[in-house]
């Protein structure tokens, strides 16, 4: 039999994060929870709000969420140090992270202006003037270019707080996990291998994972955001990150069949990833380092552009040892066929 082993930190690291993502992106989110029947849980979500309150406006830059509902922080300081989930991810190493003030910084314009060159960040960083150049240009709300403009005068004060504010929910979330902890040991107990490879059918393959190493497959659960279900790919194998109460939302999550037609919109809208689309068409599987080459990509837009196709459902991945192969889910395709056939001749 196939052996789970339990993480803590990923999911406890990614639940403090969306105490602040959540401050800042409650109506985001709770428009997510309608849409999956679960509106009677928007009062647990309002209750974690109120125990974590006082989360100054000044950490808006951090933790908005653009389109596609991605923040900077996640973006920056989770996704990419998936390969050390399994060993040494965890608070201090944000930390220590974030006292690299200027990398912070070039981060977070490469966040939110994520098409413009290495030199164009050089040159933002070195001039304001140049930067507030580009906030005004760019397709931001006037809210959201505000709090660009109210950052770059002076980010130190913003940086300073953001430190403060995560080294006091983090002490919070450390007591909330004291009290709380036994709700991941009920799940983790339940849950084996075959129960969580039948439970994620249609959303994962894990026959790879039994194939290949039998102690590839790792879990770690939230306890805040209780539905979450994601997953990464790591050398090792698989990282699931589960919220403690995912069973609740799968069926939503498997068999959704109201395909947002803005979704698919959007990801079409961008000629080069209608571009991306052509040549998995034609190579059935690539790599983002293949994007980089064949485009003149930087790693960032190619991230951004293949990220995106992938949310949205249009593209799969598939993990050949360290590398991430991406290629056409044409299940998705013969879906949005069906929703656009509304819009046909009878």
């Amino acid at each position: 039999m196939s052996q789970i082993r339990l993480l803590k930190e990923p999911g406890y690291i990614y639940d403090l994060l969306f105490i602040f993502y959540l401050r800042f992106n409650k109506q985001y989110y709770i428009n997510m929870l309608e849409n999956s029947g679960k509106q009677a849980d928007v009062k647990f979500f309002n209750d974690i709000l109120e125990k974590f309150s006082d989360i100054p406006d000044d950490l808006y830059v951090f933790f908005h969420a653009i389109e596609n509902g991605r923040c900077f922080f996640a973006t920056q300081y989770f996704n990419p140090y998936k390969e050390q989930f399994t060993t040494t991810y965890n608070f201090k190493l944000i930390q220590k992270e974030l006292t690299d003030s200027d990398q912070l910084l070039r981060a977070l314009i490469r966040f939110y202006f994520y098409e413009i060159s290495d030199e164009k960040i050089d040159a933002c960083m070195n001039s304001t003037l140049e930067l507030f150049s580009l906030i005004k240009t760019s397709h931001y709300s006037t809210e959201v270019k505000s709090k660009l403009y109210e950052f770059f005068i002076h980010p130190e004060p913003y940086v300073r707080t953001l430190h403060f504010e995560l080294i006091a929910k983090e002490f919070m979330l450390s007591q909330y996990y004291e009290k709380n902890y036994q709700k991941i040991l009920d799940v983790y107990n339940q849950t084996t291998f075959e129960i969580l490879s039948k439970k994620l059918k249609g959303l994962d393959d894990l026959k790879f994972i039994k194939k290949n190493n039998q102690e590839s497959l790792y879990v770690s659960y939230c306890l805040i955001n209780k539905f979450s279900l994601n997953f990464f790919g790591v050398r090792e194998g698989v990282v699931y990150l589960l919220g403690y109460d995912y069973l609740s939302i799968l069926d939503f999550v498997k068999n959704k069949t109201d395909l947002s037609l803005l979704d698919f919109g959007n990801a079409l809208c961008e000629e080069s990833r209608v571009k991306i689309l052509e040549l998995l068409l034609e190579r059935e599987e690539v790599t983002c380092k293949d994007l980089e080459k064949i485009f003149s990509f930087s790693g960032s837009t190619a991230y951004h552009h293949i990220t995106m196709l992938t949310r949205i459902g249009l593209v799969k991945t598939r993990n050949e040892g360290k590398t991430i192969l991406y290629g056409l889910n044409r299940k998705y395709f013969s879906a949005i066929i069906g929703v656009l056939s509304r819009y046909s001749e009878r």
